[in-house]
């Protein structure tokens, strides 16, 4: 405590920040008191007002480029941004580096060393010196030109880089510095998701305090305020469960339009990752009951499928096809620790033919790193695995309970019967969740895991928390419980605002003394 009040008497702009996230903090928790408790306002407003505010303080704490890959998201959003922009080309260089402002090439080449191999990103470790840089920084931006960047894009659909794109888009536009650009970008993607997960927790029948509770996982804050297309998957996945529950529960019969917007759904995520895909398979809970005829229900059934192999095909053919050619025995190789060693993974032909082995591979891969699983998964670490930004492990377990325990006690609307998931749907909602873990267990063995490791490497808790609602609902008893219950719930979700706040504001202060 001594030295936090000599530094903020030493550093009087890290003192008005403290000061600041601290006014802020109560301010929201108790603007969130009085929307729950006193004016009883509708669950998604104030999820989307507690996204907006929380997720703007996660920004602001963890820098930009902080994030999981959060720079070669920085990348395609700029790529697309130069195309929204009609910068004029040549776009990329002969090494095909994208062209970008000269004002921003410090902010992937931080040391000015030109290595783009070595750990040069600005906020990627976050420390004293950027966050004193980031308070000198002014609005606008200083040097006129053009550069080019060390970093290559993740090669996805562009769609889950529009917001951000739009974000870097107007910043460019009004001449803004590189830290009013990444700030621009993390805030039209925080918007996107705050919006499209106030529409899912609105439309769902029953578990919107569990979609509000996982969004409360630190980990999905960081995400969604970053430049992460993760933030794309989970606004989307929310919205695709929201979706399936309300046709399942809704009176009126399902029609072309419904059907529509989930094959425009189906062509938005499912080139993203290829993994989450599998999400689709939960419109099968939907009866074909449901529909206006039997025959829309084939018809459905056929375009989500159809839409899905196109978005996939137009955006990841290369990566399809890889799966789908013939020749299984493709060596892969994998720089695990980043030193440029290479080493061949695993082999699907040969690991197919010892089921064996595959199956003690995932055994071993569930009893080494499940605990890691888990506590990725809500924020133990954050960041680039940075152990100076981890949420405290007890913490993390109690946040893990906390999406059970509201799905059980939340809020749920009145539905046609009483049964809201009979044992039929909340078996393809375990089989999903099961098997979207092991299918990306699987992946990861063949494009990552060295030969000889007897663990799958790779794998990181965020690739869960998609699926993670499907899981939950498959277990927990569903019923009317009441306004004690509902009362329960949103107590819960004020705690995990608290924490999180908590949390922020003495990461900052650490992070600021390291």
């Amino acid at each position: 405590m001594i030295k936090l009040l000599e530094d903020m008497r030493v550093y009087p702009a890290f003192g008005r920040e403290v000061f600041f996230l601290f006014l802020l903090s109560v301010l929201l928790f108790l603007l969130v008191f009085f929307l729950f408790f006193l004016k009883k306002t509708r669950l998604s407003q104030v999820f989307f007002i507690t996204m907006m505010l929380l997720g703007s303080v996660y920004s602001f704490v963890l820098m930009p480029l902080s994030a999981p890959d959060e720079v070669l998201h920085y990348v395609g959003a700029y790529e697309l941004s130069s195309k929204m922009l009609g910068t004029p080309k040549p776009l990329y260089d002969h090494d095909g580096n994208l062209r970008i402002r000269k004002e921003d090439t410090e902010i992937d080449d931080w040391s000015g060393d030109k290595k783009p191999d070595e750990a040069t990103v600005f906020g990627m470790f976050i420390q004293r010196e950027q966050i004193l840089e980031r308070q000198e920084a002014g609005f606008f931006a200083k040097e006129g030109g053009y550069g080019y960047t060390l970093q290559k894009p993740v090669p996805t659909t562009p769609f889950a880089y529009f917001f951000p794109a739009l974000g870097f888009s107007f910043a460019r536009l009004i001449s803004a510095s590189r830290f009013t650009l990444l700030y621009f970008g993390r805030f039209f993607n925080l918007l996107f998701f705050a919006f499209m997960g106030a529409i899912a927790i609105e439309k769902m029948p029953f578990g919107r305090e569990m979609l509000f509770s996982i969004s409360l996982f630190p980990m999905t804050l960081e995400l969604v305020s970053s430049l992460s297309y993760d933030t794309f998957i989970l606004a989307l996945s929310f919205v695709l469960l929201s979706i399936v529950l309300d046709y399942q529960h809704r009176e009126e019969k399902l029609g072309l339009k419904e059907i529509g917007i989930i094959c425009l759904l189906a062509v938005l995520l499912s080139p993203c990752k290829m993994i989450y895909s599998m999400l689709f398979a939960s419109c099968v809970v939907v009866s074909y009951r449901r529909f206006s005829s039997p025959l829309l229900y084939f018809f459905a059934i056929f375009a989500v499928g159809l839409s899905i192999v196109l978005g996939v095909l137009l955006v990841n053919f290369d990566s399809f096809s890889r799966y789908l050619r013939p020749q299984a025995d493709t060596v892969n190789v994998s720089d695990v620790v980043g030193d440029g060693i290479v080493q061949e993974t695993y082999n699907r032909r040969e690991t197919f033919a010892q089921p064996d082995v595959f199956v003690k591979i995932l055994r071993n891969t569930f009893m080494i790193k499940g605990k890691e699983y888990l506590l990725t998964m809500v924020g133990n670490p954050l960041g680039q695995f940075d152990t100076r930004v981890s949420f405290p492990k007890g913490l993390c377990y109690l946040f893990l309970l906390f999406p059970f325990a509201t799905a059980i006690l939340g809020e749920k609307k009145a539905i046609r019967k009483k049964t809201y998931l009979n044992i039929a749907q909340r078996t393809v909602f375990l089989l999903l969740s099961v098997g979207l873990v092991l299918v990306t267990l699987t992946m990861m063995l063949f494009a990552y895991t060295p030969k000889r490791t007897d663990y799958v490497l790779g794998v990181q808790g965020r690739y869960f928390i998609p699926v993670l609602p499907f899981f939950i609902l498959s277990l927990v008893p569903l019923g009317l419980r009441g306004e004690k219950g509902e009362k329960l719930a949103r107590g819960i979700l004020l705690f995990q605002i608290l924490a999180n706040l908590v949390f922020c504001i003495y990461t900052y202060c650490t992070l600021f003394q390291s």
